[in-house]
């Protein structure tokens, strides 16, 4: 298991008289904070985003945790990419057969597989962190012991989630001290939280993996009917090898391997890349789009898997030959008579808010990360563990139980991950770090902003514009839906109308199509922009 390197870990560059400049951007302010204070006190790029990785914990538990998940992309000065895989196994005695009914539960101990984030933190510090370890903990430590005001996003998600969350005891005391949620602005205070965070700071990620931590969250889980042991927990580690990429519109994107579903996404651009030049994707041609993400999302449902236990075809899908066919598709596919259209509607359902959180950041020195971290869906599992204040993922709620799945649940086995972060470079230099959550949809709106990017939006006017993306977002809902913010122009509601789907109106600013994060390298070439998405209630650090 790996510990929580000394310091200095990765001394600066020489001969610059102070922080180079840097980019960051985060979906909570106070984690931007936490990692703009760790950048004034000499660290990089990447012990910023770590920083700020670990205050979301506190200040963002709708959408992630110490109990959750992590896959990250890290760019080193030597011109290497790294992929950080942190997600985690099934329990080793997992057994499909004794799930009952004809598919995972959503929520509850069953969903819970080994959480990976603690390890993928130690193993991006590791590679590329320069402060002390324990460093990267002191504001979250502080947010979580004196507390913090709750978020809009994590006030909307307690009213959204209140029947799941006021059955478990544990979120309970947390979130509903005197019986009602916690209020926007209200103090949310987490003090076992803070003992937890504490500990693995002066300890490292042993303590979660070996030591005490690990077997209270056991305890806990085994008592509701969970498999998971403590040699589940020693048996997780982090998994680091080369991203995917592909080149779009002359710049390379980078993102991560399977059981991530990065792969997606250049599937897309690729597929992009085979159409009409003048077609307008975003605009009067949306029902092209449209078919490109159901294409490559019936390639994510057939292949995505854990490629330790299965084969995933890789190259096959991202080869020319595949693509090639798929772009056919797109073209030739009919378009529907007009009694075949499907009808718009203004979607007045509250849907869950949250599940993931990306952060973004780069620096002149070389560094640079784009960090995705989860609970899968809202408050994860709907679990609390009381004894060490930490908020369990549903991650085990995506594997498929079908016999011939490819994604079949297995002893062992990490599911397929929705969780995909994404660096951009130019000719070896990186230019861009992104990031977003949005689940399944994930590669839909990393290539609508590819698209506003390559057409000359920066950070900011990119994530800020309206959004679209299809398939149901909710268990059991139709995939021919596609879900669309209110400012949505109407040729684009025209054409997904045209293409045969349900279009749902949502507001404006609305978090279910999904909040990114974007650091750019200036347009001058010296310094870097950064954008933080609308939708959610972050911030950008930039110097």
């Amino acid at each position: 298991m790996p510990v929580a390197p000394p310091s200095p870990v990765h001394p600066a560059s020489p001969g610059g008289a102070g922080p180079a400049p840097y980019g960051l951007a985060a979906p909570h302010a106070l984690a931007t904070e936490a990692g703009a204070a760790v950048r004034r006190a000499g660290g990089n790029a990447v012990d910023a985003a770590v920083a700020a990785a670990v205050a979301l914990t506190v200040v963002y538990p709708h959408q992630c945790a110490v109990g959750g998940d992590l896959v990250a992309l890290v760019a080193l000065p030597d011109g290497r990419v790294v992929s950080v895989n942190g997600s985690g196994a099934a329990a080793a005695a997992a057994d499909p057969t004794a799930v009952t009914g004809p598919r995972m539960p959503v929520t509850g101990p069953l969903t819970v597989t080994v959480p990976g984030v603690v390890a993928g933190w130690a193993t991006l510090h590791r590679i590329a962190g320069r402060l002390p370890w324990e460093r990267l903990f002191a504001d979250a430590i502080d947010y979580a012991r004196q507390g913090v005001p709750t978020a809009p996003g994590v006030a909307t998600a307690l009213r959204s989630e209140a029947p799941l969350l006021t059955a478990d005891p544990g979120m309970r005391a947390v979130f509903f001290p005197d019986g009602t949620p916690l209020a926007e602005g209200s103090p949310l205070r987490q003090p076992a939280l803070a003992d937890t965070l504490a500990r693995l700071a002066s300890e490292g990620p042993a303590a979660l993996y070996e030591g005490e931590l690990g077997a209270r969250l056991v305890a806990t889980l085994r008592a509701i009917g969970s498999p998971l042991t403590p040699d589940d927990f020693a048996r997780h580690a982090t998994e680091t090898g080369e991203p995917l990429s592909a080149v779009f519109h002359g710049e390379e994107y980078l993102t991560a391997p399977p059981n991530s579903q990065g792969l997606h996404l250049l599937q897309a651009l690729g597929i992009v890349a085979r159409l009409p030049m003048d077609a307008q994707l975003l605009g009067a041609d949306a029902d092209l789009t449209a078919r490109i993400f159901d294409a490559v999302t019936r390639d994510r449902d057939r292949h995505l898997a854990d490629p330790r236990h299965v084969d995933v075809p890789v190259a096959e899908l991202l080869g020319g030959a595949h693509l090639d066919r798929l772009a056919a598709e797109v073209r030739s596919a009919p378009r529907p008579t007009a009694a075949e259209l499907g009808a718009v509607r203004r979607n007045e359902a509250v849907r869950p808010s949250g599940d993931t959180v990306a952060v973004v950041a780069a620096d002149d020195e070389g560094y640079a990360v784009s960090l995705i971290q989860s609970l899968f869906h809202s408050f994860g599992s709907g679990i609390l563990d009381p004894t060490t204040g930490i908020v369990l993922h549903n991650r085990g709620s995506f594997f498929d139980l079908a016999p011939d799945a490819p994604n079949r649940l297995a002893g062992g086995k990490r599911p397929a991950h929705t969780l995909m972060p994404v660096l951009t470079r130019r000719d070896g230099a990186v230019t861009g770090a992104h990031g977003t959550m949005g689940g399944k949809a994930q590669p839909q709106i990393h290539t609508q902003l590819a698209l506003r990017i390559a057409a000359g939006d920066g950070p900011a006017e990119a994530l800020g514009r309206p959004r679209w993306v299809i398939g149901g977002l909710g268990v059991d809902e139709p995939a021919q839906v596609a879900s669309v913010e209110g400012a949505v122009p109407q040729d684009v509601v025209t054409a997904l109308t045209r293409g045969g789907y349900r279009v749902d109106v949502c507001a404006d600013q609305d978090e279910q199509v999904g909040h990114g994060q974007l650091v750019r390298r200036s347009p001058s070439g010296t310094g870097f922009d950064a954008g933080t998405d609308p939708r959610s209630d972050g911030s950008v650090s930039v110097a």
